[in-house]
């Protein structure tokens, strides 16, 4: 089920940086909730390292080619 959010006093200046975004052809509101869920589809730095310490404690081991790639793969789905 949908969940609402409501943000007060956002300051002007990032007020006007998102509307002049999405003025580029989307509603305001669907390109903060797009942008909202982009960020949220991103794991923080310490999900990222809690996630490569787990995979180091499992003994597996990943070569410098296979984490570039791996880092490849994440900045793509990003996009």
């Amino acid at each position: 089920m949908a969940k609402n959010i409501q943000i007060r006093n956002v300051p002007d200046e990032v007020h006007e940086v998102y509307k002049r975004r999405a003025a580029a052809g989307m509603p305001l509101q669907e390109y903060l909730l797009s942008d909202l869920t982009q960020q949220a589809g991103r794991p923080t730095m310490q999900e990222w390292l809690d996630r490569v310490a787990e995979t180091d404690r499992s003994g597996s081991s990943v070569t410098l080619a296979e984490a570039a790639q791996i880092i490849r793969e994440e900045r793509d789905a990003r996009s």
